[in-house]
């Protein structure tokens, strides 16, 4: 059994779990991964894992659109009561830069808006993984 067949129930748990697929190596362009966790607890057979080496920013709006739409309509058909959990890892250091919180900020707001449950927004760098501060994201809101 990996860290990944026990239920996820708590922020600590879901920690672990990104902790886990972060793996402690770094990363060598920004990238978004997804889980999807089942009414019950349990991970969901797959890990989305999307890479835009295109621009530091990370994926678009729109793209972030159809990722939170597509996981959305698998909840909704195959297990209506699951969650979305969202990581947005990027090379360098632990501090959130303006590109970094305007990220945040956005697919917070998607998030918010979403059909379905979800879980907190998670950031990760060549150096932490953890849950993006709530203060991050009202000073880039206010």
């Amino acid at each position: 059994m990996t860290l990944l067949d026990r239920p996820i129930r708590t922020l600590a748990d879901l920690t672990a779990a990104w902790r886990f697929i972060d793996g402690n190596h770094g990363y060598d362009a920004p990238q978004v991964f997804a889980l999807m966790i089942d009414r019950h607890a349990q991970l969901m057979p797959a890990v989305v894992h999307v890479y835009d080496s295109e621009t530091d920013e990370g994926l678009d709006e729109v793209a972030m659109r159809n990722l939170i739409w597509a996981h959305g309509e698998i909840i909704r058909t195959h297990d209506p009561g699951a969650s979305l959990a969202l990581m947005r890892a990027r090379p360098g250091g632990p501090d959130l830069t303006s590109e970094d919180r305007a990220w945040c900020c956005m697919v917070h707001r998607l998030l918010v808006a979403a059909p379905f449950a979800t879980k907190p927004l998670f950031f990760a760098t060549d150096r932490s993984v953890g849950v993006v501060p709530p203060d991050a994201l009202v000073d880039a809101l206010g």
